[in-house]
């Protein structure tokens, strides 16, 4: 008896690189009921999936110029429509809109042109640091969107309010954990090399790792510990702050001690390297309209201690079990100040936390991909 042929899906996702490739892949992993086409970069740094269909067409996010960038976003997106008529998906899977008002008028024809539905995932509400700027925009790409996916409830709610969308139009998803990709072999080889650089020890390790944003709140953490002398002058810890600065002053930090400042990329195994030596991991986010943070889901994964603050969905997992500390207030220099004195002078709460097997077994059954993956699926089948 001959099968009926699957439903084609697109799945589209122009930033597939590190966290976000992985993110990708378990989201889509246990996706059965479509023949999925993963439209991804050029450079994707992640092992595939085969039953899966890879298209490798996007290079913008290698290019260092904005104006090559943007050229490069709109001729990939114009080269796709041969996919589009060729393939006739029933759905399309947005996961970043980078060129806002390209997108717009982009998928508005596109639906008209090819009758397909559109998901897509807030994972920001905005762009990150633009205020409201992209409001106009934004209201209009979320009208043209058939079903849209955030990542906590207090995301879903911020949304409705913020745009007047629908309740039925907005479906919480949550953001599943996520386990570092790195070349085991090559960490092996590297790990000594890692050992005699840091010289670590058995201090506590404060850490941001990746890209160094003043929305993240490092700003104000740099502040805080150049002006605290019980951190600057202690010798039993280190604050690590490594990874690419998107123009955060680090200046005030230059006289202490026990700080390690890195302004550049870091390797997937280097990065396993520290976070797996980090004591407690710093999300000091400032309010902004993001969803989740994939580096928050990677501590998860990794079993690391972690202070945030109550920011969109970055408290969630904290609340479900005792494994870290949450800033309640807007943070300001006070309050983390006073968070920070609290975790260093209680060792022992730290341990207590890395150490809590059902707490750690329990954040991480909320947040598994296995589910996460058949909710997505259930959103295809209602979209369509």
């Amino acid at each position: 008896m001959k099968k009926h042929p699957k439903d084609i899906i697109f799945y589209i996702d122009p930033q597939s690189m590190i966290n976000l490739a992985a993110y990708d892949y378990h989201l889509l992993a246990d996706i059965k009921d479509f023949d999925v086409h993963y439209i991804c970069s050029k450079h994707l740094d992640h092992k595939e999936n085969p039953d899966h269909v890879y298209h490798k067409v996007f290079n913008y996010n290698k290019l260092g110029n904005p104006a090559f960038k943007a050229f490069s976003y709109v001729l990939t997106y114009i080269r796709l429509l041969s996919l589009f008529f060729t393939l006739r998906p029933k759905l399309v899977h947005v996961q970043w809109f980078r060129l806002q008002h390209f997108d717009l008028y982009y998928y508005r024809l596109a639906k008209k042109l090819f009758g397909f539905k559109l998901v897509y995932t807030a994972h920001n509400i905005l762009p990150l640091n633009t205020g409201d700027r992209y409001m106009p925009v934004f209201s209009k790409i979320y009208g043209i969107c058939d079903e849209i996916i955030v990542h906590s409830n207090d995301t879903k709610a911020q949304l409705a309010r913020k745009f007047s969308l629908p309740d039925d139009k907005i479906t919480v998803i949550h953001h599943g954990y996520l386990q570092l990709n790195y070349d085991r072999q090559k960490y092996n080889e590297e790990e000594q090399v890692f050992d005699k650089k840091y010289n670590f020890g058995d201090k506590l390790i404060f850490a941001s790792l990746g890209f160094q944003n003043a929305y993240k709140g490092y700003d104000i953490l740099a502040r805080v510990w150049a002006d605290t002398p019980q951190l600057n002058n202690n010798h039993n810890c280190i604050l690590l702050m490594v990874g690419k600065n998107q123009g955060v002053d680090f200046s005030m930090l230059q006289q202490c001690n026990n700080v390690i400042i890195e302004d550049r990329k870091l390797s997937n195994e280097e990065y396993y390297y520290l976070l797996s030596h980090t004591s407690v991991y710093l999300l000091p986010y400032r309010k902004t309209s993001f969803s989740q943070s994939g580096a928050l889901m990677t501590t998860i994964s990794e079993r690391i201690p972690t202070l945030v603050t109550n920011v969109g969905g970055l408290p969630e997992p904290l609340r479900i079990a005792h494994i870290g500390w949450v800033i309640e207030e807007d943070v300001n220099e006070a309050n983390l100040q006073a968070a920070l004195l609290h975790i260093m002078s209680h060792p022992e709460e730290i341990r207590r936390i890395k150490n809590d097997e059902l707490a750690w077994k329990k954040v991480q059954a909320y947040y598994d991909w296995h589910n996460i993956s058949l909710q997505t699926q259930d959103l295809y089948h209602k979209a369509i």
